[in-house]
This record gives C-alpha cells, sequence and structure tokens, in this order.
C-alpha cells in the first residue's frame, strides 16, 4: 500500500518526533525525525509493508498483512504503555552490526499473566 494511503492515520496516531523504521519493497528505513512532515517527505510515493513510528512512551505500529481477518489487509496498532514493573526491556543491535548506544533499538515487551499464573508477551513497543 502506497504511503500517502495511510498518511491520514500516521498523522492522527503517530508520536509527533522520534524515530521513524520502515519497510518497503526496495529498502529499510531507520532515522529520526523531527515533525510528521518530514516523515510524509520521506515516504512519499513509496509502498509500505511495515512501518514503525516511535519515541519514549508510544509507537504506532502499521504492518500489510494477507490473512482473510484483515479486510483492508494491514493491521494497525498503537502501543503507549507505560514501562513499569510488568515490562522487560530489551536491546538490539540493527543487522549484528557493532553500532553506538544512539543506534540501538529499545524493545519494551508488555508482560501479562494466565489464569494459572503462566507469564506471556500481550504486547511490545520500541523506544527511542
Amino acid at each position: 500500500m502506497k504511503y500517502d494511503e495511510i498518511k491520514g492515520n500516521v498523522h492522527a496516531k503517530s508520536p509527533s518526533s522520534g524515530y521513524l523504521m520502515a519497510y518497503t519493497r526496495k529498502q529499510v528505513i531507520f532515522c529520526k525525525y523531527g515533525t510528521i512532515e518530514e516523515v510524509d517527505t520521506r515516504l512519499n510515493g513509496l509502498e509500505i509493508l511495515e512501518l514503525h513510528l516511535f519515541d519514549d512512551q508510544k509507537e504506532y505500529r502499521w504492518v500489510v498483512s494477507q490473512s482473510a481477518r484483515f479486510a483492508d489487509h494491514y493491521v494497525e496498532h498503537v502501543a503507549d504503555f507505560p514501562e513499569d514493573d510488568n515490562t522487560f526491556v530489551q536491546k538490539i543491535l540493527p543487522e549484528n552490526k557493532v553500532l553506538s548506544e544512539t543506534e540501538i533499538i529499545i524493545v519494551v515487551n508488555h508482560i501479562n499473566y494466565t489464569e494459572t499464573g503462566m507469564a506471556y508477551i500481550d504486547d511490545y513497543r520500541l523506544k527511542a
């Protein structure tokens, strides 16, 4: 799906500034953005397969899906849970490269529990 088709949702639900991670048919884009308009300029006309816009508190996630469960052929989610005792933080190096601390991707996993006390991750968000 072209970015222009989802731009309205991006504007309404994304952090106003933060980091952009987008998978297109031709490339992966990972960069910092200061305004949503910068995201528009960067992604204008591109076919998006997966999009993550995130800051320290919130992530907007949009992913193409071929599943019959999603009539619009995409999954959209906003993760904005707090970092607390029910979270587990992971630091990930993109592409297994040795990078500086500012280039590490942080994943905040939200942990929930079943009726029998088994822990499971019910949500996650990327963090700047």
